[in-house]
């Protein structure tokens, strides 16, 4: 639902005949039809597709695909409608281990420009220590060194983007975390879906992803469920490439998955929000405590 606030004359210092049309132009340029981005042809027939606004500019959708079986969650994130993305880590040094929905829930309780709508996992760590394994930079300090991974980023600008490699400190992140391999650039697959990491690791697995499109202003995050048949099996590389391609991504990354593989939205409009897990992470214990995280916040009133 979209919220309309009515604002009385007292709030305009204008004369009561140039109201009327300043009103219209407001709404015309703030309120516009809550339609979410069309969804282009899949590369296999999907029996469930839902989809629901979690707030202006961000939507989530529900795919399922029997083939796979593939449960699959996608979050679709518009940032030039008053959202912005920032990397998460649970402590003020690399190292730490703390799931995603806890990430996501002290960043609401300290943020006081906006609103966390939503996050996923990010990038690769270590398990002795938690440290991610490629570049993190929050708020423009950066913690860890790509380390030849490459990575997705925010800049100072709001833009996100996917640089290859060592390109991603050459572009001024503000926001950045790492992840391999790169699975599309330029609107085409990379070679990498069948070439990064061993068999095991190109093979099916729960995915978590992240694409980029319209010239970085918008998003799409990724969430493929599996090792649950038959609920979800999980994707290979070149199928995760493949959904972020027909979901319209130009350039896209794999980030983590398996049991660290986790979708949070907010379940409120209004603070504080809590957050409730979308997927069905694979551990059996439930959700995986991972070494950072991507989150959504809204910046203005819903």
């Amino acid at each position: 639902m979209i919220a309309i606030k009515w604002l009385s004359s007292n709030s305009f210092a204008m004369r009561p005949h140039r109201l009327v049309p300043f009103l219209c132009l407001a709404v015309a340029a703030c309120v516009r039809p809550a339609t979410p981005p069309a969804l282009g042809p899949l590369p296999f027939a999907t029996d469930t597709a839902r989809v629901e606004r979690v707030t202006e500019g961000v939507w989530y959708r529900y795919l399922y695909a029997p083939s796979g079986p593939w449960a699959i969650h996608v979050l679709d994130v518009d940032l030039s409608r008053c959202n912005r993305l920032v990397a998460v880590k649970g402590s003020k040094s690399a190292a730490g281990r703390t799931k995603t929905t806890q990430l996501l829930a002290r960043l609401a309780r300290e943020t006081i420009d906006g609103r966390v709508v939503a996050g996923v996992n990010a990038d690769f760590f270590s398990l002795a220590n938690g440290t991610p394994v490629g570049l993190l930079v929050v708020d423009g300090r950066k913690l860890t060194d790509p380390g030849g991974e490459s990575a997705f980023g925010v800049d100072s600008s709001g833009h996100a983007w996917v640089a290859a490699g060592g390109e991603a400190l050459a572009r001024g992140p503000r926001y950045a975390v790492g992840g391999r391999p790169l699975l599309i650039r330029d609107s085409v697959i990379t070679s990498d879906v069948e070439t990064n990491g061993d068999a095991g690791f190109r093979g099916r697995n729960p995915r978590t992803a992240v694409g980029v499109a319209r010239a970085g202003r918008r998003v799409v995050f990724v969430v493929i469920d599996g090792r649950q048949k038959p609920y979800s099996d999980g994707t290979s590389l070149r199928e995760t490439a493949s959904i972020l391609l027909a979901l319209g991504a130009r350039d896209a990354l794999n980030l983590d998955g398996g049991g660290s593989s986790t979708i949070a939205l907010s379940t409120s409009p209004e603070p504080p929000s809590f957050l409730r897990i979308a997927n069905r992470p694979s551990d059996a214990v439930g959700e995986r405590p991972v070494g950072d995280a991507i989150a959504v916040i809204h910046t203005c009133a819903s």
